[in-house]
């Protein structure tokens, strides 16, 4: 345990001002102080802060950070050094360290005037910052959501303690020089980690040489990243979006959460606004019968506090609040596309024939039947949901509930499409809704005869497989590995 500062060196600390400079910088005081160099951006998704360690100026590394990150992405370099002349001990200055980094992150979220409902921040370290990293992420103000280690000292992290309750995700990236020091190092990190070991990302890089914007930007690419596969024409999904100006409904699948899907949305929905004419957004994630409070929020007639009270949102919300926002700068139109939970759930319970026991309400919010065919999709979701030898009531009526979701959303682009005949639609849904053309698009070509269909399919590492027609496939970072606690690592 690193023992507690002393009396007069806290004192000094926590009693500190804060001044800003006008030049995208502050300055902390107190003892050891601390200097905040950041760069904001048009819309803040997420706040990317680098610690800088010895050896590494923080002009170098904030522009690591900007060239690294997209646009809509903050970032900021943190510079806490405590001079050893104030005090010769290590745990000290360690301690004094963390306190002036965390009122750096105070100012820094007030500076960019910071939402934290919809802004992740990212503390990202360099060598020996890392135990500094854990000990700020550590702390119950919740001042990070991640923790980003490039090159840790992974025998060495440092003394933090993990409250309970306390959920912060760490990826941490290694160079080893072999396959037993990346075995070797990987289990000391995920011990020296205690509880968030146990979903910790260790990804093994192979260039050992690469310099600080290459290990930057690598970090990026592989937490917040994507790319394109089999696609020689185009670099990013904004290029790809305008290779499709042909098609009326562009599909992007996504994984619910994941950084590099919820960014190639954005990226595809600038395209196809930059391009011209009527378009809409379509969604799994807003049900039907929040379309009036989704109206009034992007008319201005309510405030977002009462659309996020009324309009039934995802937990996850602020990974769509980007597109949202986007759409009611630009007037575009949001489709509240899903069935009410509720209703699908009791298509589930009770089969199909409790369709007609809706009420005239219900059925305004539901498709007007349910296609629960046999075929290449019922396939697929049986065998996704464990498969059956034999027939199943239970899983019948799962996948016509499933398909139920999928006759409302495509109804719901057809009704807009038939409104709207030189409109365009993007439509996002998690990818098993639209991956192969199955699901969602097949139904919506039966409603809409002619309409012309692109897919744009989010894959994970090792999920890539042959695409469909007028399908390309996204890979997108990996989901975090669950790992089983064992007396080395269920704590720090």
């Amino acid at each position: 345990m690193v023992r507690k500062l002393s009396f007069s060196l806290l004192a000094l600390l926590c009693l500190a001002g804060v001044t800003r400079a006008q030049d995208g910088k502050l300055e902390v005081g107190g003892v050891g102080g601390a200097s905040v160099s950041y760069q904001g951006a048009g819309y803040t998704r997420e706040l990317w802060v680098g610690l800088s360690p010895e050896g590494v100026e923080s002009a170098d590394l904030l522009k690591s950070l900007r060239g690294a990150c997209d646009d809509t992405t903050a970032v900021a370099v943190i510079d806490a050094k405590v001079d050893k002349e104030l005090t010769s001990d290590a745990a000290e200055r360690a301690a004094l360290q963390s306190v002036s980094i965390k009122q750096a992150l105070r100012s820094l979220n007030e500076k960019l005037a910071l939402n934290r409902d919809n802004t992740r921040v990212v503390l990202l370290s360099l060598f020996e910052t890392a135990g500094l990293a854990l000990r700020v992420a550590a702390d119950t103000g919740g001042f990070a959501d991640n923790v980003v280690l490039l090159d840790p000292p992974c025998g060495d992290l440092g003394a933090f303690e993990i409250p309970k309750g306390r959920n912060v995700g760490v990826d941490a990236f290694l160079r080893p020089a072999s396959d037993s020091e990346f075995e070797s190092d990987e289990a000391a990190l995920v011990a020296g980690l205690g509880a968030w070991g146990m979903s910790a990302r260790i990804i093994r890089t192979e260039n050992r040489l690469a310099g600080l914007d290459a290990r930057v930007k690598e970090a990026w690419q592989n937490l917040r990243g994507y790319s394109l596969l089999e696609s020689d024409k185009a670099a990013n999904a904004y290029e790809l979006a305008g290779q499709l100006k042909a098609f009326n409904v562009v599909f992007v699948g996504e994984l619910h959460g994941n950084p590099g899907a919820h960014r190639v949305q954005l990226e595809v929905l600038r395209r196809m606004a930059k391009d011209g004419g009527p378009l809409a957004l379509a969604t799994e994630q807003f049900e039907r019968d929040t379309q009036q409070v989704l109206d009034d929020y992007l008319a201005g007639r309510i405030t977002e506090a009462e659309f996020r009270k009324k309009g039934h949102l995802w937990p996850n919300y602020a990974d769509y609040r980007p597109l949202v926002e986007f759409c009611k700068a630009n007037k575009i139109t949001v489709i509240a596309g899903n069935i009410p939970r509720p209703l699908a759930n009791r298509i589930y319970k009770e089969g199909v024939e409790v369709l007609e026991k809706f009420t005239d309400e219900e059925k305004a919010w539901s498709a007007a039947e349910v296609r629960a065919l046999p075929g290449a999709y019922r396939d697929k979701f049986f065998e996704a949901m464990g498969g059956t030898d034999g027939h199943n009531d239970a899983l019948e009526r799962m996948y016509a509930s499933q398909c139920f979701k999928d006759d409302t959303m495509a109804e719901s682009v057809a009704k807009w499409l038939k409104d709207n005949p030189k409109g365009r639609v993007l439509h996002i849904n998690g990818n098993f809704h639209s991956k192969g053309g199955l699901g969602v698009p097949e139904k919506l070509e039966a409603l809409s005869p002619g309409v012309k269909i692109a897919l744009i399919t989010c894959v994970q590492p090792g999920e890539e497989e042959e695409a469909a027609a007028d399908e390309w496939l996204v890979r997108v970072p990996g989901m975090r590995p669950m790992r089983r606690a064992t007396n080395e690592s269920s704590g720090h």
